[in-house]
């Protein structure tokens, strides 16, 4: 299936790699299916854009690129989803805002990551309670 996005242009989409966010993102409740784009010379940010919407589009990044260590409890997930948090391969985004005009002072949110399922091609933004995590980390130092 084709999209149109306003990052990337008109996009080929394999339909098996849609992402459902049943809760929607705060924010945009309304939009459910997004897709994960990225080109090389962007690398290692992937942009997180909505099937619903093509001028909706967050730019993501693996939060264990800038912080090793970064991790999120499974009790945090188990409140609320029922996925099998044994077996199910997760993986885990950041949502990156890069200010107009001013890249290097772009911010990453690690305190409510994009938490996906792979498996079952479904993810919610997990809000943190209680942690140490910034919502406004800085990238660049």
């Amino acid at each position: 299936m084709k999209i149109s996005t306003r990052q990337f242009g008109e996009v080929e989409i394999d339909e098996q790699k849609i992402i459902h966010i049943p809760l929607g993102i705060p924010g945009f409740r309304d939009q459910k299916r997004y897709v994960f784009l990225q080109k090389k010379e962007t690398e290692p940010f992937l942009l997180f854009q909505c099937m619903d919407d093509p001028d909706l589009s967050f730019v993501v990044l693996d939060p264990v690129k800038i912080m090793p260590d970064y991790a999120i409890e499974k009790k945090d997930l188990e409140k609320i989803v029922a996925w099998d948090l044994e077996n199910d391969e997760l993986s885990c985004f950041v949502i990156v805002t890069i200010p107009h005009g001013n890249p290097e002072a772009m911010t990453a949110n690690f305190m409510a990551p994009l938490v996906i399922n792979n498996r079952l091609k479904q993810g919610l933004q997990l809000i943190l309670q209680n942690s140490s995590y910034s919502h406004k980390h800085k990238l660049l130092r």
